[in-house]
């Protein structure tokens, strides 16, 4: 992507104030972009990107909540160490706001996101969706389609893979291929992807299942934050009970369905398949406790 080394590190992964985006947009826009963007980042600083004129039939068929995976080249193996998924956007040149983040008013058509990081490189993005190693985009944006998805059970599969997995580095072309991750591991990468993914999505069920059960371990009692202060203040872990790897229903969740657990304790309960219930490992830690203190 054209100013990838130069730019991102600015507006990428650098955060931009909203006061400063709503003073560089046209009149008639200021009250609309100062609500969207306050609603969606209520800290007040988000992330942004920016595409040419040329782009106007890919910004013209954007959506919110679509996801956009970011390069800084495709030359050689190729960064691709963003992912963003558009929380904000007008189907309306903003040159002004273009020549205050880039020094250009060349990338009119300007979106507006969290960044996200992942380990991804453009030679591994074009393995996974089974492009050709010579493969280059057309333009600057570029949309997948979505039967190249299909082996990760869809754009939403993809993205939690990116968000919970990392990737081991890309072989070189026509010089063998790295052995796969043991299943067992896969598994395991890919609950933890979709339960992080799940719970990016639903911060209401996590926010009311931590006002019903606290931020104390409900397996080994195990408090962040008196063991780290204000660091591991009001800090824990959502889990799913019934995991969501082992479901096949549309995801949909109550509180009484999670529970909250120290790191340690959301590791071990998913080393067994299916994973454990609470009661059996808050057993297994109860006597783990008492042959401990009985040794002593």
């Amino acid at each position: 992507m054209q100013g990838g080394d130069r730019d991102f590190p600015k507006t990428v992964f650098g955060d931009i104030a909203i006061d400063e985006i709503v003073s560089r947009v046209p009149k008639h826009l200021k009250a609309e972009v100062e609500e969207r963007l306050n609603e969606e980042f209520p800290d007040g600083f988000c992330n942004a990107w920016g595409v040419p004129d040329g782009a106007k039939a890919v910004i013209k068929n954007l959506s919110y909540d679509d996801v956009m995976l970011l390069i800084r080249t495709t030359g050689g193996k190729g960064e691709m160490p963003a992912l963003c998924q558009v929380k904000g956007f007008w189907r309306e040149h903003l040159p002004e706001l273009s020549e205050f983040l880039w020094g250009s008013n060349h990338f009119p058509y300007v979106f507006f996101f969290k960044t996200q990081k992942i380990d991804l490189t453009w030679h591994q993005f074009k393995q996974d969706v089974s492009y050709l190693p010579k493969f280059r985009p057309s333009g600057s944006v570029y949309r997948v389609r979505e039967d190249r998805l299909v082996p990760f059970d869809g754009a939403e599969g993809y993205v939690s893979q990116l968000l919970g997995m990392t990737y081991p580095a890309s072989p070189i072309p026509d010089e063998g291929v790295e052995e796969p991750t043991p299943e067992v591991e896969y598994k395991e990468g890919q609950r933890h992807a979709k339960e992080v993914f799940y719970f990016k999505r639903n911060p209401k069920l996590v926010k009311e299942a931590k006002e019903k059960y606290g931020y104390i371990c409900q397996a080994c009692g195990f408090d962040f934050e008196k063991v780290y202060g204000e660091l591991g203040s009001e800090y824990i872990e959502c889990h799913h009970k019934n995991p969501l790897s082992e479901r096949n229903d549309k995801l949909a969740s109550t509180i009484d369905d999670v529970c909250m657990l120290c790191s340690n304790c959301h590791r071990m309960i998913h080393r067994t398949k299916p994973a454990m219930s609470l009661s059996e490992l808050k057993k297994i830690v109860r006597q783990h406790i008492i042959r401990k203190e009985a040794w002593e």
